[in-house]
């Protein structure tokens, strides 16, 4: 609804205005009604006006004098003038303010409904501009943030988005410039929020992430972009590196004084030019794997990886994904000997502080695993995070595999329990629908459907969980309905074979023959 206000020192003529213009069908609201310039510039300082509609000549403050002073306090404020046919020699002055009319006494409700229409429909489309206006400005961090993350993962297309000037000039960045690439990452969210519930656990990765914002924004960093809800990457340039190391060290310790977790920061080698950007993106992205080994909390130098550093971390994050798998799928053999590679890989270690740090990281990778399919590591083990601390108090490689792979073999055992039960619930219903439609046709692919199966895997989990494929299973059922019908001698032997889903009575007595070495008739003989 769009506010107007009538000034009008004629009472009748407000009056008449107020009561007999359709207001609400035209989508305005008379805010207020007043009879001097004065108090219409009164409310309209305290109040959002859209509309006045004002007698142009009035004692004291005049029509013009209070629309001049109106459009001081609101740009967009709407006019209408309303005058006798003497004071039409007023109507120029009245166009120099952008009057959107000039409506002459006596005012005929049609005519002021036609302008009113005419002043909406304005308004209407003023509205909409602003709105496209501010829906643009609100997506440019966003195209900005897409554009930065396009560029550095190699995704902007063989011309390189470093020609872009108009992102550049947004980031800050010079062409020909040395830069830095750096990624920041939050520190093992999963677990070290575990106390926290589902909102202030938000709440906390949230106010991290606008803290790291602020802390560019106050060293003009201007190249922040969001990889993850938990890394963040940022473009260098314009300072030493011993200065950029200064700042990203302070952002580190700055999170471990105010958050209950942390930030890693991988940082690459200092590029002549931005031509070489997505190359030191990947050389920080490297850098910050490595904290699997050098620990967490701290900023990661690419130039300080040791000799094959990077490969063994990716093959130790390899051999993880396959440890997982073979826990999910409840795979024991293959659980253990996967296993044993990874404790190969970490025995290769130099340092006791490299094994413990791994560890964690092997929890912390394990927790997000299980995040994955909605399940809580600390909840499956009945564990705190503060029993971690077990880690730091195991004395041998030994000791830390013996208690990993306790621990692992549990949280099989536990997910294969919980898919079992969910594979019997989901069996009983399947075989109940089978029960309450044997005398109709019962197809594997229907039933699929209904439960929202692919027919192949609904037949491998009905074969693992009763021993016999589905459509043996369902002739089971159905001789066994024919034995129980046949005892009834209501039934005639076709109107049995009807009942159990048999349309073909020769069918019928051929397959009952088979399961039971007689025919349905002299079955019912014995009976």
């Amino acid at each position: 609804m769009y506010n107007v206000l009538l000034a009008d020192d004629e009472v009748l003529d407000l009056r008449g205005m107020e009561r007999f213009i359709p207001w609400d069908g035209l989508g305005m609201n008379v805010a207020s009604v007043v009879s001097s310039g004065f108090a219409a510039l009164d409310y309209i300082r305290q109040h959002r006006v859209d509309i006045l509609i004002t007698d142009i000549r009035m004692p004291i403050m005049s029509g013009l004098e209070l629309s001049r002073e109106a459009l001081q306090l609101l740009p967009q404020l709407k006019i209408i003038f309303v005058s006798g046919y003497e004071d039409f020699h007023y109507a120029k002055q009245a166009m120099e303010l952008s009057a959107q009319s000039y409506v002459l006494k006596p005012v005929q409700d049609e005519e002021m409904i036609e302008v009113l229409h005419k002043v909406k429909r304005q308004l209407d489309h003023e509205a909409q501009q602003s709105r496209l206006e501010s829906d643009y400005y609100k997506t440019l961090p966003m195209l900005k943030n897409d554009r930065l993350v396009d560029w550095l993962e190699g995704h902007s297309g063989d011309e390189g988005i470093y020609r872009d000037g108009i992102l550049l000039e947004q980031c800050g960045l010079i062409p020909s410039a040395p830069h830095l690439a750096a990624v920041i990452e939050i520190d093992d969210v999963a677990w070290k929020l575990n106390a926290y519930s589902e909102t202030e656990a938000r709440q906390i990765v949230g106010r991290l992430q606008q803290m790291v914002a602020d802390h560019c924004e106050a060293y003009g960093i201007q190249s922040l972009c969001r990889l993850t809800s938990r890394q963040f990457a940022i473009i260098l340039q314009g300072e030493p590196m011993v200065a950029h190391e200064a700042i990203l060290g302070s952002l580190i310790q700055e999170v471990e004084l105010r958050f209950p977790v942390t930030i890693t920061i991988g940082l690459s080698e200092e590029g002549a030019s931005l031509e070489s950007a997505q190359n030191a993106h990947q050389q920080a992205k490297q850098a910050l794997d490595y904290k699997m080994l050098a620990g967490k909390s701290r900023l990661i130098r690419y130039a300080e990886l040791e000799s094959g550093g990077v490969e063994e971390v990716q093959s130790l994050e390899m051999r993880l994904d396959a440890l997982f798998a073979e826990m999910a799928n409840y795979r024991l053999v293959q659980l253990h000997d996967e296993l044993e590679n990874v404790f190969t890989l970490i025995r290769r270690m130099k340092s006791r502080s490299t094994v413990y740090n791994f560890a964690i990281q092997i929890i912390s990778r394990l927790d997000a695993y299980l995040a994955g399919l909605h399940e809580n590591l600390f909840q499956m083990l009945g564990m705190r995070m503060e029993n971690l601390d077990i880690l730091f108090k195991f004395e041998t490689m030994d000791d830390i595999q013996s208690w990993l792979r306790r621990r692992v073999f549990e949280i099989s055992e536990m997910l294969h329990l919980k898919k079992q039960k969910k594979n019997n619930k989901l069996l009983e219903s399947v075989c109940a629908y089978v029960e309450e439609h044997l005398d109709q046709n019962i197809a594997l692919r229907d039933v699929s459907n209904l439960f929202s199966f692919s027919p192949n895997h609904l037949g491998v989990l009905f074969k693992q969980g009763t021993g016999v494929n589905f459509s043996d299973y369902v002739v089971e059922r159905r001789m066994e309905k024919a034995c129980r019908l046949l005892r009834d001698p209501a039934y005639k032997i076709f109107e049995v074979a009807g009942q159990v889903g048999y349309k073909n009575l020769t069918y019928f007595s051929r397959q009952f023959k088979d399961k039971y070495g007689m025919t349905p008739g002299d079955y019912r003989k014995q009976c």
